[in-house]
């Protein structure tokens, strides 16, 4: 019941109220790793706080079809450091058309499918993780997360959808993961309990943030949206 009146209001949002709006959508997979009740976080490289491990989706060749049909336009504002992101699914959509979008995404059509890619640029090729023991890995997928429709910080609309996964390691991956954890926190990645993520990173003991935790972490840990 409850889902299908949260389901009727994104409808009348989408198709009346912001129907001729650009709405800006971000689709993208983070990663639950747990080692002795602590989370790997790794730092955003474009603002300072700490995140799963994950990124946005990409699309594949095919998708201009469906992008030209929906009229959708590419965020061109996300910097990395090879420069502007491309083929990221981070794009602006008309209200009208957010819901055809969506469908789109979940069909897997034209679309990268595997969260691998950013586990591999976030801790294997940044040389976190060794690649031999993790060039193969298991994961699985614990369900999406998708928000309302936000106020941005940019005056924009906008529409986050997480698709979570647990990492699964190996016994010999487990061991590694260990002794990472036992090194302790560096200035790119940090071990943090439920306690921490909870406050996004502030200690009331230390009454001052250790960390600034990203609240889609918070998001991830408990599977659902909060605004808090």
């Amino acid at each position: 019941m409850l889902k299908n009146i949260k389901n009727l209001y994104f409808y009348y949002k989408t198709q009346i109220v912001l129907r001729n709006k650009d709405i800006r959508i971000s689709i993208a997979y983070l990663y639950r790793i747990k080692v002795n009740g602590k989370y790997l976080l790794v730092k955003n490289s474009r603002r300072n706080y700490f995140q799963p491990v994950g990124g946005a989706f990409k699309t594949l060749p095919g998708s201009e079809k469906i992008f030209e049909s929906l009229h959708v336009k590419c965020d061109r504002l996300i910097e990395t450091e090879s420069g502007i992101a491309k083929n990221d699914l981070r794009v602006f959509v008309k209200g009208t058309n957010v819901i055809d979008f969506i469908e789109w995404f979940d069909s897997k059509e034209d679309r990268e499918i595997s969260p691998w890619r950013e586990f591999c640029e976030e801790l294997i090729a940044s040389n976190f993780l060794p690649w031999k023991e993790f060039r193969y890995i298991d994961y699985k997928y614990k369900g999406t997360i998708q928000t309302p429709i936000l106020n941005l910080d940019t005056n924009d609309k906008g529409l986050f959808i997480y698709e979570i996964y647990d990492l699964l390691p190996s016994k010999e991956q487990s061991i590694i993961l260990e002794n990472m954890q036992k090194e302790g926190n560096t200035e790119n990645f940090i071990w943090a309990d439920e306690y921490l993520i909870n406050r996004l990173g502030h200690s009331e003991s230390d009454k001052k943030f250790k960390y600034e935790i990203a609240p889609h972490t918070k998001w991830a840990l408990h599977m659902k949206y909060s605004k808090k």
